[in-house]
């Protein structure tokens, strides 16, 4: 990796490109309401495996390398997004399970209408399914990048499900105040997006940093 490139900036230029995938996501969404029920279309597997393959190695002018995370993202998205289509029930049922606890806190359909979006479509209700992408994506990466993989498949799960989590409390808010269901869908999967590409260039910079510095040593 490149020495002069700090953490902070590395960190926005991919929160920027994920971010910028999350929202074209969500955009797609919304342009096929009310006939969607499902967040895993199949142009996000196009537009997240472009856009966060693009900022992750944003810093390489290298067109294979550039190539190579692109073609990572695709094939883990892609895969991703099959396997949970197969195990959609089990995961779906079990992350219910986990967040039932959450109910002495907050009444169900309270917490059901906050984490998920308008009409019907499940975000936050899906969380184990985004945690398994991550861990899919995070592996490609990793495997492609040439990092450690442990370090991107933990962060690309817990990323992931993360931001399905929270981005669609925090979308349903700003959709409500501004009465845009648009507004909801573009702020959800933008931060969605935002909170993926803040782990997965975390795990990237440190592996990366971490080799170039092991390196250094050694020649010296």
């Amino acid at each position: 990796m490149n020495q002069n490139i700090s953490l902070a900036k590395y960190l926005l230029v991919c929160a920027l490109g994920f971010g910028l995938g999350g929202a074209l996501w969500g955009w797609v969404l919304y342009s096929e309401l009310p006939d969607l029920e499902y967040p895993f279309h199949f142009m996000a597997i196009v537009i997240m495996g472009l856009f966060g393959g693009v900022s992750l190695v944003w810093f390489n002018k290298s067109v294979r390398n550039i190539s190579k995370s692109v073609l990572a993202g695709l094939l883990g998205y892609c895969i991703g997004f099959i396997a949970v289509a197969v195990f959609a029930y089990p995961l779906y049922l079990y992350g219910g399970l986990f967040l039932a606890p959450l109910g002495y806190l907050v009444e169900i359909g309270v917490l059901k209408e906050f984490i998920n979006l308008e009409p019907n479509i499940g975000i936050g209700s899906l969380w184990l399914l985004f945690f398994f992408i991550g861990i899919v994506v995070g592996l490609f990466y990793a495997l492609f990048l040439k990092v450690k993989n442990w370090s991107l498949i933990w962060r690309g799960g817990i990323g992931f499900a993360l931001g399905s989590l929270i981005s669609p409390v925090i979308g349903n808010l700003l959709g409500n105040a501004f009465n845009s269901l648009l507004i909801s869908y573009l702020t959800t999967f933008s931060l969605i997006g935002i909170i993926l590409g803040l782990f997965l260039s975390w795990g990237v910079y440190l592996s990366l940093r971490g080799e170039s510095k092991a390196s250094d040593k050694t020649i010296m």
